[in-house]
């Protein structure tokens, strides 16, 4: 069987259902390939970050002849100018769900063609989704979120910083060293409950901090590295709620100062930029916090998606205020992408916060010790231990004899 062999019949069905087969010419297909480069100063070699591939874009000569040539491309035109998705059956390529892409042009060869028409379309395939995902796995679709934020939210600080003069550069610098500093007050105690993710921290803070007047003049790469240096300590295991808390901290010192300057000054819009980027990564922060969490009651998941949906409002409140005084305009990229990450997160925590124990509080009608009343509640002691302990905030004597009157917490 040869190539010939293998090719199908070109057909376009329209959302209505309406199937329209043509002649074609020549064919072809492309796709674009969703990457950032980043290149490091301190080390050899590039970072590409792979995001995937976008749809495949499949131009098309379509060609109509014969007596009734006339009526078959104007039915054609009318078909490709319906809403909603179609599917293509490609000659060589396959059958694909597509939309019809941009400009559509129709030209009719009365003389040189023998009464033929040529309807020139882009079909761009379409996954049908607004928010598409190779993943089953809800924590894996949070993180591709989080990884899809960080290349938009340094492609933004890129595009929006002002760093044409040295006066500009070294405004940005200062500003920008003291954000670094507050990253390296707030979360290394975080970073330092877990080896490899202390190593991580400290080697990309003195990456960042050694190049610094390097990459002052490459955002792109400055951002992303900082977004790295702000997302390691989400991954240690450590209590949930000091790692939001201290995210959450962060974020305030920032959201707690006075809006930026009015006007276009360049050295405002630059601070702001770069404390935007913080802010919003501080949130990223917490959401790969809870991803990287295991929660063992419901409402301890629940609690961080309310923490992790408080931040996010602080935020939002924080940037249109600023937006509003510089006269800027959001272009809203990086802000998206946070915005799905926020949202997968949260319905994340509530789906498994279905699968958790639940809390129950009593009250002891006498004195008990921990051992009995954890075998009571729990039908087993040493798992629960620490667990229970933890729960209720022991301490000192209560450890040894729980006093007749004292609230109780457990999990069923």
């Amino acid at each position: 069987m040869s190539w010939i062999d293998r090719l199908i019949e070109a057909a376009y069905t329209s959302p209505s259902g309406t199937r329209t087969t043509f002649t074609y010419e020549d064919v072809a297909q492309s796709f674009d390939k969703k990457t950032t480069a980043f290149e490091f100063p301190d080390a050899d070699g590039t970072y590409i970050q792979d995001q995937g591939a976008s749809g495949r874009k499949l131009p098309l000569q379509c060609i109509f002849h014969g007596d009734d040539y006339d009526l078959e491309a104007n039915a054609f035109l009318d078909i490709l100018a319906e809403r909603g998705t179609g599917r293509l059956e490609h000659p060589i390529y396959g059958i694909r769900d597509v939309i019809p892409f941009g400009p559509v042009s129709r030209s009719d060869r009365l003389k040189s063609g023998g009464n033929q028409a040529v309807i020139s379309v882009l079909f761009w395939e379409t996954t049908g989704v607004v928010y598409p995902s190779s993943q089953a796995d809800p924590s894996s679709q949070v993180i591709t979120a989080v990884d899809e934020y960080n290349a938009s939210a340094a492609a933004a600080f890129e595009n929006q910083t002002s760093l044409d003069s040295t006066v500009e550069k070294a405004s940005l610098q200062g500003s920008y060293q003291l954000l670094l500093d507050s990253v390296d007050a707030g979360l290394k105690d975080i970073a330092a409950t877990q080896e490899d993710v202390e190593s991580q921290f400290n080697a990309v803070k003195d990456s960042i901090n050694n190049s610094i007047d390097i990459l002052i003049s490459q955002p792109l790469t400055l951002a992303f590295q900082s977004n790295i240096l702000m997302q390691a300590p989400s991954r240690a295991q450590t209590s949930i709620t000091a790692r939001l808390d201290a995210y959450g901290n962060l974020l305030n010192i920032i959201t707690a100062q006075a809006d930026a300057s009015p006007g276009l000054d360049s050295e405002s819009s630059n601070k702001f930029h770069s404390d935007d980027l913080f802010g919003s990564t501080y949130i990223s922060g917490s959401v790969l916090s809870a991803v990287n969490n295991q929660f063992q009651t419901k409402s301890e998941a629940l609690g961080a998606a309310d923490a992790i949906l408080s931040q996010m409002d602080n935020l939002i409140v924080w940037r249109d205020a600023n937006y509003a005084s510089l006269g800027e305009v959001d272009t809203g990229e990086a802000y998206q992408q946070l915005l799905e990450a926020v949202g997968l997160a949260a319905g994340f925590l509530v789906e498994i916060s279905f699968t958790l124990k639940q809390e129950r509080i009593i009250t002891l009608d006498r004195s008990r010790t921990v051992i009995d009343l954890i075998a009571e509640l729990y039908g087993v002691v040493d798992s629960e231990l620490d667990f229970f302990i933890n729960s209720n905030n022991l301490s000192g004597s209560e450890i040894l004899e729980l006093p007749e009157g004292r609230e109780i917490l457990y999990y069923v």
